[in-house]
């Protein structure tokens, strides 16, 4: 059974209509989503450029678990975790501009 089976009809303008789905369009949610979200007055935030921080961060991930691997293979003798720092860092300033621009 669906969790939403209940259906609200409203009556607008072209133009107020046209607006409301831009809105959901620009914010990434389906109209239904939006409107809901609008009207019980919860917090609607997009967070531009989000895909590229998850790419760093796996790519992060996936450096650690090479390295994981051949230290557990005893194949690795020393590391140079710097370059992994940096990468990291950038990645964190990147998070914290995103949040600086959603507030």
């Amino acid at each position: 059974m669906r969790r939403r089976n209940t259906t609200i009809a409203i009556r607008c303008t072209e133009e107020e209509s046209r607006r409301v789905h831009e809105l959901a369009e620009r914010h990434g949610l389906k109209l239904n989503d939006f409107v809901m979200r609008c009207a019980l007055g919860k917090k609607i935030v997009v967070a531009n450029g989000i895909d590229e921080i998850v790419r760093q961060q796996k790519a992060i991930g996936r450096n650690l678990n090479q390295i994981a691997t051949l230290a557990n293979m005893d194949r690795l003798t020393a590391v140079n975790f710097q370059p992994l720092l940096d990468e990291h860092r950038k990645v964190t300033e990147l998070i914290g501009q995103l949040l600086r621009e959603v507030k």
